[in-house]
């Protein structure tokens, strides 16, 4: 934990400086080494989000099972276990960065493999709050107070899901800036450090599961995934950032 914070102070600094300081700091720490590779990985990952999402707003247990609540939770604890699945898919697509040269690369790394750490622990303090809840079905003894209880619980666990999820956005924010080429001078310019050819591919792969009739850049009330879609589009598809192999 102590390593973790004070790499993220260090990289932190790097970039609150002077303005030309902090241009030669972001060229410097952030070199075009491995970024169509970090961006696909960092794509890919958010497909399986993706996954999530659809797994709780097409098939709902509170739902389909409303009113057959011994089911409902049973699916809930099978949805979760599934969750748990899928986070542990995304961490590990960036837990390899965790290393990266690029100290930026590294920053929106560690910030994932963390947030998505914190969702598989209160994934699984929710299955344990669901499990004692079927328990007390069972035993009838699932009386109004317990219930008030078991709602305040539930409440606290999903506003701490939603803390996590602000570090998604945090670090797809981030991702779309690793995009930019070392090879702007002073901070100016707009240069990526993929071809044209590799643009386009991310953006294939970005089509395949976000929709692209978002509107570009973050909005107010978008969820994670539709924010995470909406600042990397941007940045591909923008026509003011040139493709490396088109300056």
């Amino acid at each position: 934990m102590i390593r973790r914070l004070l790499l993220l102070l260090v990289i932190s600094g790097l970039f609150i400086t002077q303005p030309a300081r902090a241009a030669d700091d972001f060229s410097k720490n952030n070199p075009d080494i491995l970024k169509y590779e970090f961006a696909r990985s960092y794509i890919t990952s958010l497909s399986y989000m993706k996954q999530i999402y659809d797994r709780w707003n097409a098939n709902a247990p509170k739902k389909h099972f409303a009113n057959q609540q011994k089911k409902m939770i049973m699916a809930t604890l099978n949805d979760l276990a599934l969750d748990n699945s899928d986070l542990r898919i995304i961490k590990g697509y960036l837990l390899k960065y965790l290393t990266a040269h690029n100290m930026l690369m590294r920053k929106v790394a560690d910030i994932v493999v963390v947030a998505t750490s914190r969702e598989i622990a209160i994934n699984d303090e929710e299955k344990t709050l669901w499990e004692k809840w079927y328990d007390l079905i069972n035993a009838a003894q699932a009386t109004r107070p317990k219930e008030i209880d078991f709602v305040k619980v539930q409440h606290g666990l999903e506003l701490r899901r939603k803390e996590a999820d602000k570090d998604i956005i945090q670090a797809s924010v981030l991702m779309s800036k690793v995009l930019i080429s070392d090879k702007n001078k002073n901070g100016k310019g707009h240069l990526l450090a993929v071809t044209a050819q590799q643009r386009q591919k991310l953006l294939d792969k970005l089509d395949s599961f976000g929709s692209d009739n978002l509107d570009w850049g973050l909005k107010a009330g978008q969820r994670t995934l539709e924010g995470s879609i909406a600042v990397i589009r941007e940045i591909l598809e923008d026509s003011i950032w040139i493709s490396i192999d088109e300056k």
